[in-house]
């Protein structure tokens, strides 16, 4: 997925996932200065913050079913977020299943997101989706 201001989201593989799924997501042409969370969400109504995600706000490192990408992180999170490369790009590899919460993405629509992190919360320029599925 490209959006037309330049961010390319990418997550292999994307259907039929099985129940405890691994994938690889990259971006590119994301802001250096901003940082994101990438994570398993309902799919989110434009406009509208993705949410629930899997994972949550990841700002303990200890989840596999998200991931915060920033290379200008709060003092709190140099440890735990992974730097922008160059040209804004970013790798990261995943956990997922098909329940977020009680949420099950075998019977709602769910997705692999990017979104502005916690610091800013209300920045909506951030969301890219790639829709998933899984195997029922």
């Amino acid at each position: 997925m490209t959006t037309k201001s330049g961010l390319s989201l990418t997550v292999t593989p994307v259907r039929r996932l099985p129940s405890s799924a691994t994938v690889h997501v990259t971006g590119k042409g994301y802001d250096r200065t901003v940082g994101i969370y990438v994570a398993l969400c309902v799919t989110p109504v434009k406009g509208v913050a993705p949410s629930p995600c899997g994972g949550g706000v990841n700002m303990s490192g200890a989840s596999a079913a998200s991931a915060w990408i920033s290379s200008n992180p709060p003092p709190y999170g140099v440890a735990l977020a992974v730097p922008y490369r160059r040209g804004g790009r970013f790798d990261v590899t995943m956990s997922v299943s098909p329940m977020i919460g009680t949420v099950d993405c075998r019977q709602a629509s769910c997705a692999i997101v990017t979104r502005a992190d916690h610091t800013r919360p209300g920045e909506r320029r951030f969301d890219v989706v790639v829709p998933v599925t899984f195997a029922p």
